[in-house]
């Protein structure tokens, strides 16, 4: 009896694998890369940061961490530009927050970073899947989001 329970769940499992194998994936949206720059004023990160890139209608958010390119007193070159995937098709705004001190952050508003600037609303992107954008995060006035939820602070296209 035993030998025949054993053998009846072999071929129950050699079913199964077959038969989930031909079921269909379900289609998954595509995604973007995005290249982003971190500019606090002297052409790019001198801290360690985490980027950010968050939908604006859904909220789902993507970041990567930048680490320090200086600190302290040591000359460092400052941290390269970051690529990173979101799930496109989508509208995001982008954002880096410091890792040590999150009372500073940074965003995309089209503003270069230490500049008197007339707005300081987070520029949202449209993306698509297959494709790759430059984003440039320089303005220390910009509001940012709480993550994970839709985009409340002021932004537009």
């Amino acid at each position: 009896m035993k030998n025949r329970t054993l053998l009846f769940c072999a071929w129950m499992s050699i079913f199964l694998l077959f038969a989930c194998s031909s079921v269909p994936a379900t289609p998954t949206a595509g995604s973007a890369t995005i290249t982003a720059t971190v500019d606090m004023g002297a052409g790019g990160a001198g801290f360690a940061s985490i980027i950010y890139a968050q939908e604006v209608n859904t909220g789902r958010t993507f970041h990567i961490v930048m680490p320090a390119g200086s600190h302290g007193l040591v000359a460092l070159p400052t941290s390269p530009p970051l690529s990173f995937s979101v799930d496109a098709p989508g509208t995001y705004v982008f954002y880096a927050v410091l890792i040590n001190e999150d009372s500073y952050h940074y965003g995309a508003t089209g503003c270069k970073a230490a500049m008197d600037c007339s707005s300081n609303e987070l520029v949202a992107l449209d993306v698509l899947p297959g494709e790759t954008y430059e984003v440039y995060i320089g303005d220390s006035s910009a509001a940012v989001p709480p993550t994970g939820v839709p985009v409340m602070v002021p932004w537009h296209k």
